[in-house]
């Protein structure tokens, strides 16, 4: 069967692959199939009106689409028109895994909830009758007018039976992403899912239960994507990179023995302290960003973070002692957040400043489908389907050149602030808002400092790098 990934057009350009389908790509050849992939969300991927024409070009039997909360609307929008090609639609990801009753009722035939490599290629092969929809687990779809879900599937337990993702990086158009040949993804996956609890966390794809890929499998892989794709820099796009001290030592020595290779992850603090990052550093890695959230305690225990600040300042120090860019992650919003609570954030960031190498860009809370926190709080502040009922929302794009008005552009302007899905007073959305405007005015200094070589040189983040 000849399938059809496809990305939507999105309000934010992303300038490499989706790694996600390299995997189904990967997963669907290795069962006989074939497919290609369209991104509409590339620079340079056809615009929404020409979306039906670049996918009918591919002729396909069956199309499958990435559907993701902040962009559900476009999305919807597409499958409509996708749907009038005649084929069949099936969809993925993590806001289709959260709502499959939604995008069945928006013009999909299947949706395929959690991890699909294994029953994508389950479900191509049913649909060319070599099974029966029936048995493909992970699988919803409507049978005589109703929806039918069939039992979720069970996390794939060894990563190293999925096929290599970059041996498909061909289904790509390099065109789309500005490259001359093929387009590289900006990273790879050394584990998937997160143990941690926090109760905002939308992680409705790999889920909870954390597994992870053999040493030899991740440096192989770094190995190809650093000398045969020519991509020595890149990122772990791990939830949680660190888990488990004797894992990351054998996984260190393998990278370490790669050589070349530059790389960042994200961590939770709980998982780091100096030997940690010590070993992560010998093997390339040059940046953790780190998951605190707020800089009150009141509110880590709310939110179940499982940290404490003075841990996380400790990790930031550990950090630069090593020479390791760091990234501090802060959100407010949340619910009932009091103004005493804004304010200890906004002490934080000054005591953090002086240790990070950044804050992270934007932060309001939004809250996602099937998280504990929009389960307790949508009726209460009247935000049901809030991604169906009101218009998208619409962030500024990340900066296109590094300079303080576009850092304070695309970094302290949040269109979720506006939004205030928590009923927030003006002096509460105040702080907010200073919370953003600290964190911009924090990391551009840093950002001016390695540009005139007084901080060590460090890679400054790709706009829409995935």
């Amino acid at each position: 069967m000849r399938i059809v990934l496809v990305l939507p057009p999105a309000i934010e350009p992303v300038r490499t692959p989706l790694l996600a389908f390299a995997y189904l790509v990967a997963a669907l050849r290795a069962r006989g199939h074939e497919a290609w992939v369209v991104d509409a969300a590339a620079p340079a991927g056809p615009e929404a009106d020409r979306l039906c024409e670049a996918v009918s070009r591919l002729d396909p039997a069956l199309v499958g689409i990435h559907v993701k909360t902040l962009e559900v609307q476009a999305t919807y929008r597409a499958a409509r028109q996708l749907g009038d090609l005649g084929v069949e639609l099936v969809a993925g990801g993590p806001h289709a895994s959260a709502c499959p009753d939604e995008a069945l009722d928006h013009g999909f035939d299947f949706v395929l909830r959690g991890e699909a490599e294994r029953s994508l290629p389950e479900l191509a092969d049913a649909l060319e009758g070599r099974g029966e929809l029936g048995q493909i687990h992970g699988l919803s779809f409507v049978e005589r007018g109703l929806h039918r879900h069939l039992p979720d599937r069970a996390p794939a337990s060894d990563l190293d039976t999925l096929p290599d993702p970059l041996s498909a990086l061909d289904a790509f158009d390099p065109a789309a992403y500005g490259a001359a040949g093929v387009a590289v993804p900006a990273g790879l996956l050394a584990s998937r899912g997160c143990p941690a609890a926090c109760t905002f966390c939308a992680n409705n794809v790999t889920g909870r239960r954390f597994r992870c890929h053999s040493p030899a499998r991740v440096a192989s892989e770094v190995r190809r994507l650093v000398r045969d794709c020519q991509r020595p820099a890149f990122s772990f796009f791990d939830d949680s990179f660190a888990v488990g001290r004797a894992r990351i030592e054998r996984l260190c020595r393998a990278l370490d023995a790669v050589g070349g290779a530059h790389w960042t992850c994200t961590a939770h603090p709980a998982h780091l302290d100096r030997d940690v990052l010590a070993v992560m550093q010998r093997a390339g890695c040059g940046g953790v960003d780190i998951g605190l959230e707020s800089g009150d305690a009141g509110m880590l225990a709310a939110i179940g973070k499982g940290i404490t600040t003075g841990r996380v300042l400790q990790v930031l120090e550990w950090a630069g002692e090593l020479g390791m860019h760091t990234v501090v992650n802060l959100m407010v919003g949340w619910p009932d957040e009091t103004e005493a609570q804004l304010e200890t954030t906004l002490a934080f960031i000054e005591q953090a400043a002086p240790l990070a190498g950044a804050f992270n860009a934007r932060g309001v809370l939004v809250p996602h489908p099937a998280t504990e926190l929009y389960a307790r709080y949508h009726e209460r502040f009247d935000f049901t389907d809030w991604w169906l009922r009101h218009a998208p929302i619409a962030y500024e794009p990340f900066p296109q050149a590094w300079n303080p008005a576009e850092v304070q552009r695309a970094y302290a302007s949040d269109a979720a602030l506006e939004r205030n899905f928590f009923d927030h007073s003006p002096r509460r959305l105040a702080l907010m808002a200073e919370v953003l405007e600290r964190k911009a005015d924090h990391t551009f200094r840093r950002i001016a400092e390695w540009t005139n070589g007084s901080s060590p040189a460090v890679p400054v983040p790709a706009a829409g790098a995935r």
